[in-house]
């Protein structure tokens, strides 16, 4: 995946206004980068702006954390989902231990307890304080987004 655009402090700014208005809580993000279909990508602190321009693979230099979607919402990766997880005031689905291991394995969920929880919207997934995935809030159950291949069998 070829790297698009490296994000200047004012595009990142507009990157955690979203996380804080979605997930409410702020986050202090730095080194992201798009990739051509609109995800988002973070570096390491150490990694300069100068190397982003001689590499052109992103798996090498950093991680997904989520895709960028039209109607100002992000669509986190595990990884993203992780990182804001720890924080999240809003849009969190706690569940219990056979909910997590249902959701986990890829099944939609019907047992949880939201944490202010906007519908057709994007909830993180937690059992205690650990993060499970990302799913979507539908009317009476939450709609699994786990990748096929990191499912649980």
């Amino acid at each position: 995946m070829q790297i698009k655009k490296i994000l200047n402090r004012d595009e990142i700014k507009e990157i955690e206004k979203i996380i804080e208005k979605n997930y409410g809580c702020k986050l202090n993000l730095k080194n992201l980068f798009l990739t051509g279909d609109e995800k988002i990508w973070i570096a390491g602190e150490n990694v300069s702006t100068e190397f982003f321009s001689s590499v052109r693979n992103c798996y090498r230099i950093g991680i997904y954390f989520g895709k960028l979607k039209r109607n100002y919402k992000i669509k986190l990766s595990m990884e993203g989902a992780t990182i804001v997880g720890k924080k999240a005031k809003r849009n969190v689905a706690i569940v219990d231990d056979k909910e997590a291991r249902e959701f986990a394995e890829g099944n939609c969920i019907h047992k949880f307890e939201c944490i202010d929880c906007e519908k057709n919207n994007f909830v993180i997934v937690k059992r205690n304080d650990d993060t499970i995935g990302v799913g979507i809030l539908r009317e009476g159950y939450i709609e699994n987004l786990i990748p096929k291949a990191r499912r649980m069998r």
